[in-house]
């Protein structure tokens, strides 16, 4: 695994422990060892997860996905680690954390494997706007699954803040890919609207984060909501201004995790 790529990683789990984190902040669970279980499942599962899609670009069946993915050493240990920790993890978790672990994972496979039964070489992802709405549902899905509910408000209010963030941040990346993406003929967001009206369309959606008061009518969570909104407006004016590497747009995408944790911490009740 080539540093990059163990660079992304790291920032996948700094991301995935942030959102996790954020979750129980709102809504603490009465089992303190309930959430450093949760983190450590969730962070064997985004590291092979994300194995899973770089590996599948390379082979076409299941069976050779898993040859590859085992040949690893860095995803051997995380593939060894979550056989052995989710029947532990079943056990002393609640039906809604089983439930909502099992949702990611369902997102996290359709998005990354060949659905050849479809279509020969088909995958979910190159449908427009599919590959954009799993990757906000996923990591959206992390901050109930810190809160172990999928029922209390002030969570679910969260939940379609982080969403709407990520799903416009996957945008920001497409652009950064925007020339690759064009030779293998993807269907993003950048390439079916245009630049000129890609950005545009992203201010709208950032803006429709403010809606998470009607949710949860709460002046932290407005003030929270404002300030990771503004944060989102500057990149994508970043980003527009002028087209930055993938890995430094998946950076500054991926800090926004952390800062909405800081945000939760310093502001809620």
């Amino acid at each position: 695994m080539n540093r990059k790529r163990i660079k992304i990683n790291l920032l996948f789990i700094l991301a995935t422990l942030s959102l996790l984190a954020t979750g129980f902040w709102i809504h603490p669970t009465e089992l303190m060892p309930n959430i450093f279980l949760t983190s450590y499942f969730s962070i064997c599962g985004t590291w092979v997860i994300y194995g899973l899609e770089v590996n599948h670009r390379e082979n076409n069946s299941l069976l050779s996905l898993f040859k590859a993915l085992n040949k690893r050493k860095g995803q051997q240990f995380f593939v060894l680690h979550l056989i052995f920790i989710t029947p532990i993890f079943i056990y002393f978790s609640s039906w809604d954390s089983i439930l909502i672990m099992l949702l990611i994972a369902l997102i996290g496979v359709l998005y990354s494997i060949k659905l050849n039964f479809i279509n020969p070489g088909f995958r979910l992802k190159q449908v427009f706007l599919v590959k954009n709405i799993l990757i906000g549902l996923a990591w959206g899905l992390l901050i109930l699954l810190g809160g172990n509910t999928m029922y209390n408000l002030e969570v679910m209010a969260f939940f379609f803040l982080v969403s709407l963030q990520i799903f416009i941040g996957s945008a920001l990346r497409d652009v950064a890919d925007i020339y690759y993406d064009k030779k293998i003929n993807a269907r993003t967001i950048p390439i079916i609207l245009g630049l000129r009206y890609t950005f545009p369309f992203l201010h709208v959606l950032n803006s429709l984060s403010l809606l998470i008061i009607l949710i949860y009518p709460q002046y932290w969570v407005l003030y929270a909501t404002l300030f990771v909104v503004a944060w989102k407006a500057l990149l994508i004016e970043k980003v527009k201004k002028e087209h930055q590497s993938i890995l430094w747009t998946q950076t500054l995408n991926i800090l926004t995790c952390p800062l909405i944790l800081i945000l939760v911490m310093l502001l809620k009740p």
